[in-house]
């Protein structure tokens, strides 16, 4: 069975943005506790604006292309082919990318929710940091301010952890003959004679 992975133009290019700007949040977010590397907060502030409206571009389009069940297939029917991924995962077998419903693709939907949470609570952050540069920043806001970032912080782990898994998942892809990286950055064919299920390399 051919397995084909391509994206449309508008999908690569809000992708080329996400992953910039979102590698770029996960790891000045490393930096921006010490005071010695203020030049990174700032840049993680105005980045993560970037980010977050990038996030809705994404909501927006996948709306539009009628995308969403595909990465939330949160039923029966869905869920039973995930489950049927997750178990030939576990026998060995990787499951099949591209435009399908599955294991990879709740795992985007699982991605996508945690990148949305950091954007509504990054931005949240942005307007009410005291002493920041938000419109309604006020010392007032500090009680508050502690409790979103605490919301902001636990899910960059859960970000970081789909983060490493999609890469790491999409290069086993890559070994396996399925072309992912060409397709999804450089617009190229992924038109592949790789199986579905194929064993994961050794």
């Amino acid at each position: 069975m051919t397995e084909r992975t391509s994206w449309d133009t508008p999908i690569r290019m809000i992708h080329w943005g996400l992953a910039l700007t979102i590698s770029a949040q996960l790891f000045t977010g490393l930096l921006v506790a010490d005071p010695q590397t203020r030049i990174f907060f700032y840049f993680h502030e105005w980045d993560g604006l970037a980010a977050s409206l990038l996030i809705a571009l994404m909501w927006l389009w996948l709306y539009s292309i009628q995308s969403l069940s595909i990465l939330f297939p949160w039923n029966r029917k869905g869920m039973s082919a995930v489950w049927s991924d997750t178990r030939a995962l576990f026998r060995g077998r990787l499951p099949p990318g591209g435009h399908t419903t599955g294991l990879a693709s709740f795992g985007h939907g699982l991605g996508l929710l945690a990148a949305t949470g950091m954007a509504v609570s990054g931005v949240w952050i942005f307007l009410i940091i005291p002493g920041g540069h938000g419109a309604s920043a006020a010392s007032t806001h500090f009680r508050e301010y502690m409790r979103i970032s605490a919301v902001h912080r636990t899910l960059s782990y859960c970000l970081w952890v789909y983060w490493v898994g999609h890469i790491a998942f999409a290069i086993l892809h890559e070994m396996r003959g399925t072309p992912l990286f060409g397709p999804m950055f450089l617009g190229s064919s992924g038109d592949s004679e790789a199986l579905e299920g194929e064993d994961l390399p050794r």
